[in-house]
Order: C-alpha cells, then structure tokens, then sequence
C-alpha cells in the first residue's frame, strides 16, 4: 500500500496465526513462560491468546502440517478496511476471503495473499479487555452476549457473522500453501 494512500496503510501489527500439531501444548507455553492470556478456544483446535488489550496477538490452530496460516494488520476503521479491498482490487491483487465480520474477536477482516503467497489479514473493530480484572471484552453492539467473556466455543461455531466463510465455504484455509521459491522449484 502506498503510504500516502489514507487509511491503507496499517496502524499496527496484529497478530500472527500458525498451524501448530498441539494448540494446548502451544498455548501453555505462551502463558505460563511469556505471560500470554487466554481470550477464547474454538473446541480443543483453535487458541486465541491475548499479551495486551487486543483479543489477540498470536493464535494456534491444530493441524498435522505445522507452518504459517496468517499475519494481520490493523488498519484504522472499518472505511479503511473496505477502501483497503477496493485498492486491492484495482491493483489487481485478488482478496481470498473477505470482507467479512469473524465470531471469535468479532473484527471485520478481508484477507489477501503477499507476493511470497502468505495469506495477510487486514482488520478493524477486534475486541478489547480494558480491565483485565473486570474479565470481559468492551461492550460491542454486534455481540452475542453482554457481557462477553474469554470462553471456549463449541465446534462448529461459524467462522463469520455475516459473509461467506464458514464451515465448508472456506476451503483450503488451513492448507499450507507453498512460498513463491518452493513453488519455482
């Protein structure tokens, strides 16, 4: 993104997403040694760890192939993310997935893929734990229950609110996807 471009480029980085063989294992590791909070499980496969406000820095997703699923970039609103697609597009740079509001953190997100082929999120509006003692996210209009609390999702909860990318819409997300180097090969 061009940074005279208003609102495409990013405010911060987000989060990183892997694929890992034992999310549990994975994440007791970040919590106990590093100090990382739970924010939400989907079942026993999908971790959301938190080491600020933000509903989370680094997630891990259960898989046999373990590798990078995803990094994110917070952009400054919702406008920005749509104005992000739209510039996306007429660079002809294909969205993936998106736009889109997630369940779990409830952020609006539309992913695309870098020249190297990773996947990269770029979102607005994730959930916020301003009081860690309080032990719920920031009132949202579009939650589903107030107040929300850090919890484990049943599986099969859907992936979005509102979009396509839910369960079976969405295939080959957690496949890994070679490098541009590997794919030369």
């Amino acid at each position: 993104m061009k940074p005279t471009s208003a609102g495409h480029t990013p405010v911060k980085f987000g989060h990183v997403a892997t694929r890992v063989n034992d999310a549990k294992k994975m994440s007791k590791f970040y919590c106990d040694v590093l100090g990382f909070r739970e924010s939400d499980w989907i079942a026993e496969r999908f971790s959301f760890l938190r080491c600020g406000s933000d509903h989370h820095t680094i997630n891990f997703a259960r898989h046999p192939k373990e590798g990078l699923l995803h990094i994110a970039f917070e952009l400054r609103d919702r406008g920005a993310v749509f104005d992000a697609c739209q510039y996306l597009t007429e660079n002809k740079i294909p969205l993936v997935f998106g736009p889109t509001r997630h369940v779990v953190g409830h952020n609006i997100a539309a992913y695309h893929r870098n020249p190297d082929n990773i996947r990269v999120e770029f979102f607005a509006e994730l959930d916020k734990m301003r009081d860690e003692e309080l032990g719920y996210f920031e009132p949202r209009p579009w939650h589903e229950e107030f107040p929300i609390r850090p919890k484990v999702w049943p599986e099969g909860t859907d992936r979005v609110q509102w979009g396509f990318g839910n369960t079976g819409d969405f295939p080959g997300y957690m496949e890994p996807v070679p490098l541009a180097s590997e794919r030369a090969a």
